[in-house]
């Protein structure tokens, strides 16, 4: 029973790589480049989920799961709460976005024509509820693991969780696009509607009886929490952790500032409808991130956590590079090899970071987890934000969408760089030791014993 349980754990995230995948690539192109929306607006609304981790809402979660019981649990309640609030937001996204009337609207007109816009207000409800349920569900959801798992083989699960939820955003990909090959708004909704309840599906199945009722914490597991204020002054108190903690951000922008771009680039650049944009990019791109995942992720003992971010940097730069090259001559065979490229990289670069994430915790998993957590989010907001921002003003200046996307582009591969260069300057052992003493000063100056 304990092991179909982890497997049950393991396919928990299925159900969001279904929906964020769609929210991602499909809504979002179809959002801006089909319906005419600013992409400063479409971008925005997508990153209000990682700005409300920013805000607090995962430590919010964290420290409410760890006090409270409700019927006997502490986190299947916030793990079903985050769920429900996901899927029924997803539901509703699509049909909201053919009510905004801000396409086409000039910049002069454009901060009343928000005020006045019903479908934009709904659309901004819609996605800061999915986003207060991505966070709520996923964090009580990896403190659930950490309950069940223990930290010994905690990176095995949520590694296997994070593979499966590319995975699926992939297959989804696919099917999603092969239905829309015939578009219409009925069927973009109704991809929704079906997505939605498959989420809901998974998630249950994964999560619901894991959990023991009434359940004591062990032992010696019960340390001091940190709260949000404290994290804070750890970070900033702590130079080791501060320098880890603008790598994660550094690399994240790298790896997903691409993340809701490459479908509106191949709508705006190429011309593609949106049954093509859909089944190309994902599946190509992701489908090579999946594979040097798994490889990477096998051999990593052997390589190291650094030396694999470092050769999954080199190629992402070598891989937007070519994709900036191939816009700039219209070449789709040179696009799929840039697709290839940059997916080897994403892959390798993505599951080195995580490991590297999940070890640096100097026994403190829920505090650290949660800084880099928050670190992560703030990247993948401003790489979202920042991206749609650029898309527009670059293109009211050229009028060519390609020097927007070469600057966005771009802009990922300067970050690769930089990552690179403050990978020598990571040390594990040397954050552990400075970690033991500054967690000591901000539980002390806060009166813990």
């Amino acid at each position: 029973m304990r092991q179909f349980n982890l497997v049950r754990l393991a396919l928990f995230q299925m159900g969001f790589g279904i929906m964020l995948g769609f929210l991602h690539d499909t809504l979002n192109r179809v959002m801006t480049s089909d319906l005419g929306i600013s992409s400063t607006i479409v971008f925005g609304l997508i990153s209000l989920k990682e700005l409300l981790a920013v805000f607090g809402v995962k430590v919010w979660a964290g420290n409410m799961s760890d006090k409270s019981h409700i019927f006997g649990y502490k986190r299947s309640p916030y793990i079903f709460l985050g769920l429900i609030s996901c899927v029924f937001s997803f539901m509703l996204a699509p049909a909201a976005a053919y009510e905004v009337t801000i396409a086409g609207v000039g910049i002069a007109e454009m901060i009343p024509a928000m005020l006045r816009d019903v479908g934009l207000f709904k659309l901004v409800i819609i996605f800061l509820v999915f986003g207060f349920g991505l966070q709520v569900a996923t964090t009580a959801y990896y403190a659930l693991i950490a309950d069940y798992v223990g930290d010994k083989h905690i990176g095995k699960v949520t590694s296997a969780s994070w593979t499966l939820m590319v995975l699926t955003t992939i297959v989804s990909a696919r099917i999603v696009g092969t239905y829309l090959d015939v578009y219409s708004p009925e069927r973009l909704i109704n991809v929704a509607f079906i997505g939605g309840l498959i989420a809901l599906a998974f998630g249950l199945f994964a999560f619901v009886g894991v959990e023991e009722r009434n359940r004591v914490a062990k032992r010696g597991k019960t340390e001091e929490s940190l709260s949000f204020s404290q994290s804070i002054k750890l970070l900033y108190s702590s130079p080791k952790t501060l320098l880890f903690a603008f790598y994660i951000f550094v690399a994240i922008f790298a790896l997903f500032s691409c993340e809701i771009v490459m479908e509106p680039f191949g709508a705006d650049v190429f011309g593609m409808p949106v049954g093509v944009t859909t089944k190309l990019f994902r599946p190509t791109m992701g489908g090579m991130q999946l594979v040097f995942m798994l490889l990477v992720g096998f051999l990593l003992d052997r390589i190291g956590k650094k030396r694999g971010a470092f050769i999954g940097n080199l190629f992402g730069m070598a891989g937007f590079s070519i994709i900036i090259f191939s816009g700039f001559m219209l070449d789709e065979n040179i696009l799929r090899i840039g697709l290839v490229t940059a997916g080897i990289g994403l892959g390798a670069a993505s599951v080195s970071n995580i490991t590297m994430m999940m070890t640096m915790t100097a026994g403190r998993s829920g505090v650290y987890i949660g800084l880099w957590g928050t670190a992560q989010s703030l990247a993948m907001f401003m790489g979202h934000f920042g991206a749609g921002i650029i898309r527009d003003v670059i293109y009211a200046f050229s009028d060519n969408y390609m020097w927007s996307y070469a600057a966005i582009f771009g802009l990922e591969i300067l970050a690769f760089g930089v990552a690179s260069v403050l990978l020598p300057m990571i040390s594990q052992e040397d954050f552990e030791t400075e970690s033991k003493v500054k967690i000591a000063e901000v539980l002390a100056a806060s009166g813990v014993d």
